[in-house]
């Protein structure tokens, strides 16, 4: 999502709601920031905070960031301020000089200052991200703090606790040397307002920039109902959707006189729900049968013609045309990528190729049973929600694909399928919590189903978490490409 300067862009809220399901960060760079992108940035906070159920925080926190994104504008202001004047910023003296005039001085001329900041590659930078179970919220330039605004912010937040109101600041403070004073006292007073506190506003710097972040935990009224919601969604999926044309040909298969092996789990491993009802049965016969080839084994050809078959009331066959956004093809891609990441970059993992195609299969599962649920199905889940005090809105979050990301798990657990596909998929859901033993494999999952969203433009490669990408020695977006353009050559 970076945009031109002066054009007021419109929000695409499938890039927000691909964004939230994956735990990417969302990113907009300014130089000068223009009122129309300002509030292209507003929408954009608007529209996240919305789909993650955190509309009480809107009000309070556009004004926070409006704060926010205007006294890094000045901040930029002040480095091309000084330097034309030669004056140093970490030098105290120069320092006040300077902030004599800078004020009058730059607002009686700021389309120049903003010309000169743009050329001197000065920006803003606004990010946000759902991580976990709370949203972080960034704004960034490349204007790294001098000791007196360091100071100065500090004794600021110290004395937070000395105002209780706005109005209180209003009338106690009057800053006519720098916004940073009276700003950071409101913009602290306005976090508690929404139950936060000066601890989950930060200033600091790296390397390169100054990071102002706020923290804002989930909604743990709403992740409850949703929860709660998955729980009994999951309690109505006696049947497993099967794709009519995948069903056919692998009947068409079995009825042939000299079966061909390789074959039939070939047709069976493309299929996730396929795939699924065979785990099924298998670990009916034998617990932790966690390989299609396992399965077929223990399950014997001839029960699979029974498995498999338009009379088995296990199965709700689904038409092709009736298949929700392609959701089978980009298991089956997911999949795949997992398993040519898993042969390529052969990482120490207790689950070799075969296991780790499966996992990549059942991340899109959730999708698959929520969209191709029955009128029965979602009467029988809209009552019993009712009966449990949930509301329409949080079945709508949960109908949302970005909002119910452990019920994969649900799932697994519900069909017997073995205990250690649903732990790597809550690994994968929780990045920055895996373990050392299953990172590297939490990794690999979520890159082949990252890959996904890259390939169609909903994701850009800068949105691809840094950590992962450094972990598989993945440098630059040519090499993703390489690989990418690779792997879809060997098909």
């Amino acid at each position: 999502m970076r945009n031109g300067e002066n054009e007021l862009q419109s929000v695409d809220i499938e890039k927000i709601r691909a964004a939230i399901k994956l735990h990417t960060p969302i990113e907009i760079t300014t130089y000068t920031l223009p009122r129309n992108m300002e509030i292209y940035i507003q929408q954009i906070m608007d529209t996240f905070l919305t789909e993650c159920h955190q509309n009480h925080m809107i009000g309070y926190l556009n004004f926070c960031l409006g704060e926010l994104l205007t006294n890094s504008k000045k901040a930029n202001t002040k480095r091309v301020y000084f330097g034309q004047r030669g004056l140093d910023l970490n030098d105290k003296e120069d320092y006040e000089k300077g902030m004599k005039t800078f004020k009058e001085d730059t607002l009686n001329n700021i389309d120049y200052y903003l010309t000169e900041q743009k050329k001197a590659g000065l920006y803003i930078k606004f990010e946000i991200q759902l991580i976990d179970d709370f949203i972080k919220i960034q704004i960034k330039n490349n204007a790294l703090l001098c000791p007196f605004e360091r100071e100065r912010i500090d004794e600021k937040l110290k004395s937070v606790e000395n105002y209780t109101t706005e109005k209180d600041a209003l009338e106690k403070i009057l800053d006519q040397t720098e916004g940073a004073g009276l700003g950071i006292i409101i913009i602290i007073l306005m976090l508690e307002k929404i139950g936060l506190s000066k601890e989950d506003y930060k200033v600091y710097t790296n390397e390169t920039e100054t990071i102002t972040e706020i923290v804002l935990p989930l909604n743990t009224e709403v992740q409850t109902g949703i929860e709660t919601a998955c729980l009994e969604c999951v309690k109505t999926q006696t049947e497993i959707p099967v794709l009519d044309e995948a069903l056919e040909e692998l009947t068409e298969e079995l009825s042939k006189p000299v079966l061909n092996k390789k074959k039939i789990a070939n047709l069976i491993s493309k299929d996730v729900t396929l795939t699924c009802l065979l785990l099924k049965h298998g670990n009916i016969k034998e617990s932790n049968c966690s390989k299609i080839s396992t399965a077929l084994e223990i399950i014997g050809f001839e029960n699979l013609k029974k498995i498999f078959t338009k009379t088995n009331n296990e199965i709700r066959v689904i038409e092709k045309k009736d298949d929700p956004k392609n959701r089978w093809a980009q298991s089956y891609g997911i999949a795949f990528y997992a398993y040519n990441f898993a042969k390529n970059f052969k990482i120490e993992t207790d689950f070799d190729d075969e296991e780790i195609y499966i996992v990549g299969l059942l991340r899109n599962i959730e999708s698959i049973l929520l969209e191709t649920a029955t009128k029965e199905q979602k009467k029988i889940l809209m009552s019993s929600i009712q009966e449990k005090g949930i509301s329409e809105h949080d079945f709508n979050l949960l109908r949302h694909e970005h909002c119910c990301g452990a019920s994969e798990c649900l799932i697994s657990k519900a069909w017997g399928l073995p205990k250690k596909f649903s732990d790597l998929v809550l690994c994968v859901n929780h990045l920055k919590k895996v373990s050392e033993k299953s990172k590297k494999l939490a990794y690999l999952i979520y890159l082949a189903e990252i890959v996904q969203h890259y390939k169609t433009g909903e994701i850009q490669f800068y949105q691809i978490d840094e950590t992962v990408l450094q972990e598989l020695n993945i440098e630059s977006e040519e090499k993703l490409r390489l690989i990418i353009s690779k792997l879809e050559q060997s098909i």
